[in-house]
């Protein structure tokens, strides 16, 4: 279990590391013209189509396996473990995460000043490498998820407790 948790640790280490090379990266920009209101929103739910693919690819690999395999094909609960619950999980996963993301990125969104609203993209850039690591080293195996639900969760997570402490200041 211990090898597990290192792995783990290095896993979700690794991505906060990353998730903090790219907002800094990102914020600091240099166009401190005025963003009306509905463009900033029009930015943050432009770069939502990025988790929408991302659900939409897990659950036309669960469509896909159900089309083509007999014993999935009548729906319900994968039949062990393997490639459909695996997908299943991650498609529960991913709608989890892009709900947090839809808050998560609006509010910035309406709040960062304008040289820093580069923010927004990278977070999707982001949230879709992270959506590919979690799925991929989910199949690979159960602890190698870890990287990619720390590039997913970890900006949004920021973005939530950020946003908390400016409504409550």
């Amino acid at each position: 279990m211990i090898r597990k948790q290192i792995l783990i640790l290095l896993g979700v280490l690794s991505a906060a590391a990353i998730c903090l090379f790219a907002a800094r990266h990102a914020l600091g920009g240099h166009d401190p013209a005025a963003v009306a209101t509905a463009d900033r929103l029009a930015l943050a739910w432009r770069w939502l189509l990025v988790p929408g693919l991302c659900l939409l690819a897990g659950i036309a690999a669960v469509a896909n396996q159900r089309f083509l395999r007999a014993d999935d094909i009548d729906g319900g609960a994968a039949k062990g473990p393997g490639f459909m619950d695996i997908t299943l999980r991650y498609n529960t996963n991913t709608l989890e995460q892009t709900a947090l993301a839809a808050i998560a990125w609006t509010g910035p969104s309406l709040t960062l000043a304008p040289q820093n609203l580069s923010l927004i993209p990278t977070l999707a850039v982001l949230f879709g490498v992270g959506r590919a690591a979690f799925w991929g080293g989910y199949l690979f195996a159960p602890w190698a998820r870890a990287f990619g639900l720390g590039l997913t969760a970890y900006p949004s997570f920021f973005a939530l407790i950020w946003l908390a402490f400016r409504l409550f200041r």
